[in-house]
């Protein structure tokens, strides 16, 4: 006799393995769904997470958007805990998994997002900073004309000129200032993604060279 509906075992949820967390932070590496605001964000998870179901290799047969972002957001807070307690033990020699490169990787990438997003907010702020000083400076100039008398308004036709002039030297400095920061803030974020780069080399070359390394050693065990 089958069992009741409400007493029938309930279907089990198919865990990640080990190669689908592979996977999946490399698909959100290459697609950045994170970068998407509005309601365009979810958009993008789902697309992922499309993407992956039509990998063979992916081995869920479904998935959801809402799904992949908070897989991501657990496998990214386990990389910073790794981080973290590997932090404490300095000069212990730290090899990388499969799936923690990647992560290691989006780790970089999403702090260079929030870089970005902090720097395009101080542009914007000093930009509109930029626009108030001289709107207000422009009030100013028109209040001042509105309270002076035609006569003295016509003897000193370069006052109001001047001030224009100052406004204008003023927005130009502010302009090249702010040029000036982004072209450092540029120049430093370059640095740090080329010494990332550089890092993910050196420690990839160093686990082929211990892969090696063992298997000289196995082949020298059996002789």
């Amino acid at each position: 006799m089958p069992p009741r509906p409400e007493l029938a075992e309930p279907r089990k949820r198919k865990n990640f393995t080990e190669n689908d967390d592979i996977l999946l932070l490399k698909q959100v590496i290459a697609d950045e769904p994170f970068r998407h605001g509005g309601g365009k964000v979810m958009d993008k998870w789902d697309k992922v997470a499309e993407v992956l179901l039509s990998s063979p290799a992916f081995s869920r047969e479904t998935l959801a958007g809402k799904t992949v972002q908070n897989r991501t957001t657990l496998l990214l807070d386990a990389a910073k805990k790794k981080n973290a307690a590997e932090a404490r033990l300095s000069g212990v020699e730290v090899t990388l998994s499969e799936k923690e490169a990647p992560a290691e990787a989006l780790l970089e990438t999403m702090a260079e997002y929030r870089h970005d997003r902090v720097l395009k907010k101080a542009a914007e702020a000093q930009k509109a900073e930029i626009a108030e000083a001289a709107g207000e400076t422009v009030r100013k100039l028109a209040v001042e004309r509105l309270k002076r008398p035609a006569a003295e308004d016509g003897e000193s036709p370069t006052k109001g000129t001047k001030l224009v002039k100052i406004v204008g030297i003023l927005a130009e400095y502010k302009e090249k200032e702010l040029a000036a920061k982004k072209e450092q803030w540029e120049a430093e974020r370059a640095d740090r993604i080329a010494l990332e780069r550089k890092r993910l080399v050196v420690e990839r070359q160093r686990q082929i060279d211990n892969q090696r390394l063992i298997e000289v050693l196995a082949v020298l065990a059996k002789k």
